[in-house]
């Protein structure tokens, strides 16, 4: 990923905590994690035992690390790294967040269709990890805006409160958010910095592109808005370590025996079927 401007920035941050913090903690635990789709390499098997890719869904990715979940297959993280061009404009970064928020919706619907066959196939602890993920995906950019308008309307009239429940969950949500930039891994530059301070700013930026997303899938479910690649202007030198090697997945004292290999931006993955003894 390049050093970018302002949005560059908070999407590498994003990008660092995603694929450097949350999905490889995961991972340890075997819950279900949306895989990122920048580069995914499976065995032709583990894909078409899936059903392959669902060519109607804007975030194919995601909805692939679902499915995967749903067949009790586990994903879990490796240490090299895929490295992405940032959006370097807003209207590309609020096209790209569109698309992925409204891919996102699809996926929970589709799983929803049916929610007691995709609970007792995921198993109650996975169904509600996803909920949490994936419906989180989709509930926290709709929420950003009002939240924040909400809060400055407090501020600006002093005869309303937040109370002592609302003025916990709202420290407690920024003291989460600004923990998990600092210890999501990479280089620490001054361009960081102002990206972890001007967090606020950025995230009602995610509610634009929800409203979009919501009133796309109702117009035009399927549009996929294309985000321009091109290789990384500045190559990382620090060696990247988000997860483990491939070599040491699964663990020494893991049961799996059966690996299929996959991996996903920005750190790789493994796929693991715990329930088939046999080599693929």
């Amino acid at each position: 990923m390049n050093r970018g401007g302002w949005i560059a920035t908070h999407w590498a941050l994003e990008y660092a905590v995603q694929f450097g913090l949350i999905l490889p903690s995961m991972a340890l635990y075997r819950l279900p994690i949306l895989i990122g789709g920048t580069s995914n390499h499976f065995r032709k098997s583990a894909l078409q035992a899936l059903g392959g890719w669902d060519s109607y869904n804007v975030t194919e990715d995601a909805d692939l690390g679902m499915r995967m979940a749903r067949a009790g297959l586990v994903c879990g993280t490796i240490a090299p790294p895929t490295y992405e061009d940032a959006p370097q404009h807003l209207n590309i970064w609020l096209a790209q967040r569109t698309r992925w928020i409204k891919g996102f919706i699809q996926t929970w619907l589709v799983l929803m269709r049916t929610p007691g066959k995709t609970a007792s196939q995921m198993g109650a602890l996975r169904f509600g990890v996803m909920q949490v993920t994936l419906g989180g995906a989709i509930l926290t950019p709709v929420a950003h805006l009002p939240c924040l308008l909400l809060v400055a309307l407090i501020f600006a009239f002093s005869d309303l409160t937040l109370g002592i429940y609302g003025a916990g969950l709202l420290i407690t949500a920024l003291v989460v958010n600004f923990a998990a930039d600092l210890l999501a891994p990479g280089v620490w530059t001054w361009r960081r910095w102002v990206a972890v301070l001007t967090r606020p700013i950025y995230w009602p930026l995610h509610s634009i592109a929800a409203y979009r997303a919501i009133w796309e899938l109702a117009k035009a479910p399927f549009f996929w808005a294309k985000t321009p690649h091109r290789p990384s202007e500045i190559e990382e030198t620090t060696p990247c370590s988000t997860g483990l090697s491939a070599s040491a997945w699964p663990p020494s004292s893991s049961p799996w025996e059966s690996l299929r290999m996959a991996s996903s931006a920005p750190s790789g993955n493994l796929i693991s079927d715990p329930t088939n003894g046999r080599g693929d």
